[in-house]
C-alpha cells in the first residue's frame, strides 16, 4: 500500500505540474496540450472544452449542436464552459504572440448557444486576464465571475464582457467560486478562502488561511462552506466568519470538491480513498479504499455516488464507478482507455456522461442505474 500511495502521489504531482509546464511553454511561444477536458451541462446538452476546441452535444438526439472554433488552431481550451440561457462562456490558455509582441494573450469568450451551425461570438475580452483560465466561470446575480491563473477573480458584465471589478489573491484560482446572499467565496491556491462583498466591488469580508493549497470549488451547505485542500483535509468553515468548525482528514491530498447530499458530505483523496462524513459535525460515517487516482468531484444522484478516476500503469487507463451512498459498496464500474480526470455530468433522467480528450472518443454516456454504455461520440474525421 505504501508503494501504491507513492505511485499515485507521483501521478498527481505530474498532473499538478501540468499547468505550470503549459505556462512555461506558452512563454516560449508554444502552447502544449497537457491538461484535461472541461465538461458541463445545462441538463439537456453537454459542453466539452477538450483542448483545441469547445463543442455542444445533444445526448437525446446524439448529435453535435456546434463546435468552436470552426478549425482548430494554436489556442487551447480546458476551463469548464458555463451556460446561462443562450450564452456559453469559457476561457482559454492563451495565444502566443509573435517575435515583436511575445506576450501571451488570454481571452474570455461568450458565444450564442445555437441549436446548429456556427455559434455567434457575442463578445471576447482579451484584456482582463494575463494568465490562463483554469476555473469554471460562474453566473450569479446578474454578474459573471471568472477566476484566473494570474491570481485574480474578475467580475464581468455578462452583456458585453466589460470588467466591473477585480480582486487579487496571492496565487492562482483553479476552482469555480461559490455565491450566496451577495457574498462570493473564492478558494485559491494561496491556501486561503476569500469571502468578497459583491455589492461593494469585491471588498474583502473575511479571509481564512489553511495549511494547503485549495485546488477546487468551495461547496455551500447549511451555514457552512466546505473546502478541499492539499493538506489532506476537507475543512468546514462558518460562512459568516470564516472560522474553521471542523476538519475531516483523508490519507492524502484532496483535489476534487466534495459533494453534499441529504446531510452527508462525500469526498475522495488522490489515492482513491472515499469518505462519507456528517455534514454538520465531520464525523466519519464510512470509508472505502478504491485504490485509484481521483482528481474529479464526486457526483451523487439519489442513493448512488459516482466517481471518475484514473488508474496508474505503464499505459494509464480510467474508470467510472458507482457506489452505494449508504456504505460505499461498489455497484458497478466501467473501464475507459484513458484516465478520467474530468467530473462527469448527469443529463436527462437516466444518463451520466464522461468527457475526455481522446482521438477515438470525446464523450461516453452510461446508464445511471446499470452502467451500461448507451452511446459514445467522437469527432468525425472531417472535423479533425
Amino acid at each position: 500500500m505504501h508503494q501504491l500511495s507513492r505511485s499515485l502521489r507521483r501521478y498527481a504531482l505530474y498532473l499538478l505540474l501540468a499547468v505550470g509546464i503549459l505556462t512555461l511553454t506558452a512563454c516560449g511561444g508554444r502552447i502544449t496540450n497537457t491538461n484535461w477536458a472541461g465538461l458541463s451541462t445545462d441538463g439537456e446538452r453537454v459542453y466539452l472544452a477538450f483542448g483545441p476546441r469547445v463543442l455542444a452535444y445533444d445526448p437525446a438526439t446524439q448529435t453535435q449542436n456546434w463546435i468552436f472554433p470552426a478549425e482548430a488552431g494554436a489556442v487551447q481550451f480546458y476551463s469548464v464552459p458555463a451556460v446561462n440561457g443562450d450564452q456559453v462562456v469559457f476561457g482559454d490558455y492563451g495565444r502566443a504572440g509573435g517575435f515583436f509582441s511575445p506576450r501571451v494573450t488570454i481571452s474570455i469568450y461568450a458565444l450564442e448557444n445555437v441549436d446548429s451551425g456556427a455559434p455567434r461570438e457575442l463578445w471576447i475580452n482579451s484584456e482582463a486576464a494575463t494568465d490562463k483560465i483554469v476555473a469554471p466561470p460562474l453566473f450569479a446575480d446578474g454578474t459573471l465571475y471568472v477566476g484566473t491563473a494570474d491570481n485574480n477573480i474578475l467580475a464581468l458584465n455578462p452583456e458585453d464582457g466589460s470588467l466591473l471589478w477585480q480582486y487579487e489573491t496571492d496565487h492562482a484560482i483553479w476552482g469555480q467560486p461559490a455565491f450566496a446572499d451577495g457574498v462570493l467565496y473564492v478558494a485559491s491556491m494561496d491556501r486561503s478562502v476569500h469571502a468578497l462583498d459583491t455589492t461593494n466591488s469585491g471588498q474583502l469580508v473575511w479571509r481564512t488561511e489553511l495549511e494547503g493549497a485549495l485546488p477546487s470549488s468551495p461547496i455551500l451547505g447549511d451555514g457552512l462552506l466546505y473546502v478541499s485542500s492539499f493538506d489532506g483535509n476537507v475543512h468546514a468553515l462558518d460562512i459568516g466568519s470564516g472560522e474553521v468548525q471542523w476538519s475531516a482528514p483523508a490519507g492524502n491530498w484532496v483535489w476534487g470538491a466534495a459533494a453534499l447530499a441529504d446531510g452527508t458530505l462525500y469526498f475522495s483523496d488522490i489515492d482513491g480513498r472515499l469518505f462519507a462524513v456528517d455534514a454538520q459535525t465531520g464525523e466519519q460515517i464510512w470509508t472505502h479504499e478504491a485504490g485509484v487516482n481521483v482528481q474529479s468531484n464526486p457526483v451523487v444522484v439519489d442513493d448512488v455516488l459516482y466517481i471518475a478516476s484514473g488508474i496508474s500503469g505503464e499505459t494509464p487507463t480510467g474508470a467510472l464507478t458507482a457506489y452505494s451512498t449508504a456504505d460505499g459498496t461498489q455497484l458497478w464500474t466501467q473501464a475507459t482507455t484513458v484516465p478520467l480526470n474530468t467530473t462527469p455530468v448527469v443529463v436527462g433522467d437516466d444518463t451520466i456522461v464522461v468527457g475526455m480528450q481522446n482521438a477515438d472518443t470525446l464523450l461516453i454516456g452510461y446508464d445511471l442505474a446499470t452502467g451500461q454504455e448507451l452511446w459514445r461520440y467522437a469527432l468525425p474525421e472531417s472535423a479533425n
